[in-house]
């Protein structure tokens, strides 16, 4: 019995001692699964080699774009006749001996006085000068877009509608791809959709390039192939006065665009004053104030009596009492501001507003020439490195900081993120103490 029991055991694990046998290969399927690879393989080599020299060839042709690019550049015109050293110097030359004529005054005077007398001007002189004044106007007016901000909203029964807003645009230039236009970022912001009117009434969709914030300027572009082609014939491309040394009190100008209020409107008058300044951060603009009447949210441009855009309407600096009248940023001061706009040039930010030191102040107060700080930005580098209201910048670095053009100057060879070394004076009752302080630029 025990061995019909051990007979018994043997027999119920016989199959733990079964031979297991490798399963015979398939070739065929083999030679398949490798003939399926190896086309796979081909088709991918293939799909590359052919994205490849797609994308080197458009990123080869991207780049040779970006080459033909040209920079943005405001040529200011009418800058002051400067006296060279060469016309310094006086010639001596032989006059001909040429028989004079006797001159008399009284009979000069006389003539004069004749021939006023026997002009007799009228309405149509008068209207004349104006008839001038409208077609130069006319035709700056080429030069000039409205700019129309579209904002998709709901009303309160839950309706879509389109509200629109309206400023104007000046015609800058192109860089062989892009037509690139200057206008008031107001309406910028909650805008769906920027569309550009043109003098023929020809609209084309724009888009945002840059924004800046302190001058509330913005540079909109056009692919320039989306334009058409009596547009780019009709259009003219601005020309730019110099409002630092043409601009002058009793000048007549000229103001278009939208000074009253309404598109395509137009306003003459004088200049008033051109001496009012704008402290900004980190850079001062000059204002030219007119006694043209217009509206309190007036835009445009004025120009001077060749033509030439001079300054860019800002109604934001005025007084109270004169909301109405026609003020303007000069444009020499923003000429700076809106190439590096175009060119993508992002300019380093301290927040600080600056004046320069008057006489008196230096005088009687003992004041250090520099640049005065009347005021910083909250949360700038100037704060966030100790930098007070009241502080005079004497220098940046080893650069020699005597008034706001020399501090302005001095802060655009930097870069964003570049650490530099701010010298100031700090009031300490009777006297100034001199300390160097670190300041991060930021953008």
């Amino acid at each position: 019995m025990s061995e019909q029991h051990s007979n018994h055991e043997t027999d119920d694990y016989t199959f733990l001692r079964e031979k297991i046998k490798e399963r015979p290969i398939n070739k065929r399927k083999v030679f398949k699964q490798s003939l399926l690879t190896i086309t796979l393989a081909v088709t991918f080599a293939l799909v590359a080699c052919f994205i490849f020299f797609f994308f080197e060839k458009g990123a080869l042709d991207g780049f040779k774009n970006e080459q033909d690019v040209q920079k943005i550049h405001l040529n200011l015109q009418e800058t002051t006749e400067e006296i060279l050293p060469e016309d310094m110097i006086i010639k001596e030359e032989v006059p001909e001996e040429v028989e004079q004529p006797v001159y008399d005054p009284e009979e000069e005077t006389a003539m004069i006085a004749e021939a006023i007398a026997a002009y007799e001007p009228d309405i149509d002189d008068y209207q004349g000068i104006y008839s001038k004044m409208r077609t130069l106007a006319n035709e700056t007016n080429k030069s000039l877009v409205s700019v129309i901000g579209i904002q998709d909203k709901t009303n309160w029964l839950n309706n879509s509608y389109e509200n629109k807003t309206r400023t104007s645009g000046i015609i800058i230039e192109d860089n062989g791809t892009d037509l690139f236009i200057l206008t008031n970022a107001k309406i910028i912001g909650d805008a769906n959709e920027i569309v550009v009117s043109f003098f023929t009434t020809q609209e084309c969709t724009a888009t945002v390039k840059s924004v800046d914030e302190n001058s509330n300027l913005a540079i909109l572009t056009i692919p320039l192939e989306n334009i058409p082609d009596t547009t780019k014939s009709a259009i003219k491309y601005a020309t730019w006065g110099n409002s630092k040394f043409t601009c002058k009190t009793g000048d007549l100008i000229i103001a278009i665009g939208d000074p009253l209020g309404y598109g395509s409107s137009i306003g003459y008058g004088v200049i008033t004053s051109t001496g009012s300044e704008i402290n900004s951060w980190d850079q001062n603009f000059s204002l030219i104030t007119t006694d043209i009447y217009g509206s309190s949210d007036a835009d445009g441009v004025l120009i001077n009596k060749s033509g030439k855009i001079v300054g860019i309407i800002n109604q934001e600096y005025n007084r109270s009492e004169y909301k109405n009248l026609v003020s303007a940023i000069g444009i020499t001061e923003l000429s700076g501001l809106v190439e590096d706009l175009c060119n993508d040039v992002t300019r380093p930010h301290m927040g600080v507003c600056v004046t320069n030191v008057p006489t008196v102040a230096r005088n009687y107060y003992n004041v250090p020439m520099g640049a005065y700080i009347t005021d910083i930005k909250m949360d700038s580098p100037a704060m966030d490195s100790g930098i007070h209201k009241g502080d005079v910048i004497t220098a940046i670095n080893d650069a020699v900081i005597s008034s706001v053009l020399d501090y302005e100057a001095e802060i655009l060879t930097y870069k964003p993120g570049d650490n530099i070394v701010v010298t100031i004076m700090r009031p300490s009752g009777d006297t100034y103490l001199d300390m160097d302080i670190k300041v991060t630029l930021s953008e």
